[in-house]
């Protein structure tokens, strides 16, 4: 601001704009923050990946804890590569699901889980077996056990699933709702400034304007209050109410 000042006082070149005030004309850089849920499949995918990589990382750890050995890491990263592309599969399901019917939904979704359970829990006894206990045959009491814990990993994804979903939706239902709202205040506004006629507003100031002058003050006052008695009854009462004739005389 100084140096422009200058300019404008005389003709003469103002000096050059010390690297101070350059840095405070750029001002220092700053970063859009787009909320995290802002674009919903790059939400879902960091989630998604980090989730699984939490649960490759916290079972090996276990396993090397409890001298599995490293045959437990190939063990893991393939469960963790099954239960990663299985719950892709299910998201896929849910996406269609969560816009029907609460009971169906949940209807459905307890049976997928229990199919990917299966199937989840069939291939890491098949991958126990390989790896880590070659040439036993695991019995149903072990596939059952499996079953289990697997049930309780996917049932908890899947609740982590809707209740993120349901939770956007929630959001999303409220910003329309607000929007409407915006609109409906707005289109109120219009009607009430279609309701004060330009024309009866000034004919009625004129009309007090001159009442002042003649100094009929006692008229002039019993305009202004029938004007403001007006304005508040246009102002407070909704224009799709029902009135009285005798008030809208």
């Amino acid at each position: 601001m100084a140096s422009s000042s200058a300019q404008i006082a005389a003709p003469s070149p103002a000096p050059s704009p010390s690297p101070v005030a350059t840095t405070k004309s750029w001002g220092p850089l700053r970063l859009q923050q787009q909320p995290f849920f802002g674009d919903k499949n790059r939400a879902f995918w960091i989630l998604q990946s980090a989730g699984w990589a939490g649960y490759f990382v916290l079972r090996t750890l276990s396993g090397i804890a409890n001298a599995m050995g490293w045959s437990f890491v190939i063990h893991t990263a393939l469960l963790t590569a099954t239960g990663y592309s299985i719950t892709l599969l299910m998201a896929a399901s849910y996406r269609r699901l969560i816009k029907l019917r609460p009971i169906v939904t949940w209807a459905i979704s307890i049976v997928l889980v229990l199919l990917a359970s299966a199937s989840f829990s069939a291939i890491e006894v098949w991958s126990y077996a390989t790896f880590l206990s070659p040439g036993s045959r695991p019995g149903g009491l072990q596939f059952f056990s499996s079953i289990l814990l697997t049930f309780s990993l996917l049932a908890a994804w899947s609740a982590l699933y809707y209740g993120i979903n349901y939770y956007l939706l929630l959001e999303e239902q409220t910003d329309q709702l607000l929007r409407l709202e915006h609109q409906a205040s707005n289109a109120q506004l219009a009607m009430l400034r279609y309701q004060l006629n330009p024309h009866f507003l000034f004919n009625t100031l004129n009309s007090i304007s001159t009442l002042v002058l003649l100094k009929q003050t006692e008229r002039a006052n019993a305009m202004l209050s029938r004007l403001s008695s007006f304005l508040r009854y246009t102002l407070v009462n909704e224009p799709t109410g029902q009135v009285t004739v005798e008030q809208e005389v």
